[in-house]
């Protein structure tokens, strides 16, 4: 035998193995189906079986990584108004009222004495509550004052102690903006002195009230609230006006502080033993205290 004759077989045997082996190879990859994960495996007479499998892209771990991690962050929502407690507000209000006594009993049919004040300063003490809830509120607040204010000439002087709870129903009509009803209920002890004469009373009223508000988030801490109502209508007082803007600033989640502006006016007469009486006190000045937010 011729040594060239001695070793061709070999080259056939490997020649049929991978003609069977390439066919099955490319089918899989032609198929249609993901390759990202493709694992072929082959195995030939006589020899092990084998595996091809892409190479992963190094960067496809970090990607994955980070949106898992950033899936997982939870968002930065802003502090919680749907409930707020104002355990503790001051108001400094400037006060001044005009007063209108009864005639004098020697003069009967004529105008009594009548006077105003110059304005002062006062203080006065606010508790209230504010609750949200969809589209709907809801308002309490409370106020005690005594005032005081005189006039030297003509001389004019009236102390007045002043106390008045009220509550509100809101709906919201405009993004922000909440139509309002509610009452208003009013105490007053009046002594008032207009020249040699004076007079007294204890009047209280029922005063049905009509608002708006308009309240805005203003980033993660800050909130403003614009008010404004009035009643009376003669079925309390004659007439019963306030209005009021405040910021509220959160300084930790369940805690911050409240700062604004507010006024009130009202006017009615009533009845004494020696006649009517008539009063018009007007009030306004700064207002900051402490809010409680959940």
């Amino acid at each position: 035998m011729k040594p060239d004759r001695l070793h061709w077989w070999p080259y056939l045997f490997l020649l049929v193995s991978f003609s069977q082996a390439l066919p099955q190879a490319i089918t899989a990859v032609d198929s249609g189906g993901p390759t990202d994960n493709l694992e072929v495996a082959h195995s030939s007479p006589g020899f092990a079986p084998f595996t091809v499998a892409p190479l992963e892209d190094a960067t496809d771990g970090a990607v994955s990584s980070a949106a898992a991690q950033a899936t997982a962050k939870p968002a930065d929502r802003p502090y919680g108004w749907h409930t707020t407690i104002y355990p503790a507000l001051a108001w400094v209000p400037i006060f001044g009222t005009s007063v209108d006594l009864p005639p004098l009993p020697s003069h009967p049919t004529a105008p009594g004495p009548s006077g105003s004040t110059s304005s002062s300063l006062n203080g006065a003490y606010f508790g209230g509550a504010r609750f949200e809830m969809g589209k709907w509120s809801a308002d309490a607040l409370f106020m005690w004052t005594a005032l005081s204010a005189e006039r030297k000439t003509p001389l004019t002087s009236v102390s007045l102690d002043f106390v008045f709870g009220d509550a509100h129903i809101g709906r919201e009509v405009l993004p922000n903006l909440y139509l309002e009803g509610g009452f208003r209920r009013i105490a007053l002890d009046l002594h008032a002195t207009v020249g040699s004469d004076s007079g007294s009373g204890a009047p209280g009223y029922w005063d049905p009230l009509v608002g708006l508000t308009y309240r805005r988030v203003l980033g993660k801490k800050w909130r403003v609230a614009l008010h404004g109502d009035g009643g009376g209508f003669g079925v309390g007082s004659d007439v019963d006006v306030s209005a009021s803007g405040k910021a509220d600033w959160q300084f930790a989640r369940h805690f911050g502080l409240a700062m604004g502006y507010g006024g009130m006016h009202f006017s009615d007469s009533f009845s004494t033993p020696v006649g009517k009486v008539s009063i018009g006190p007007t009030m306004h000045g700064p207002i900051f205290g402490f809010g409680l937010y959940f």
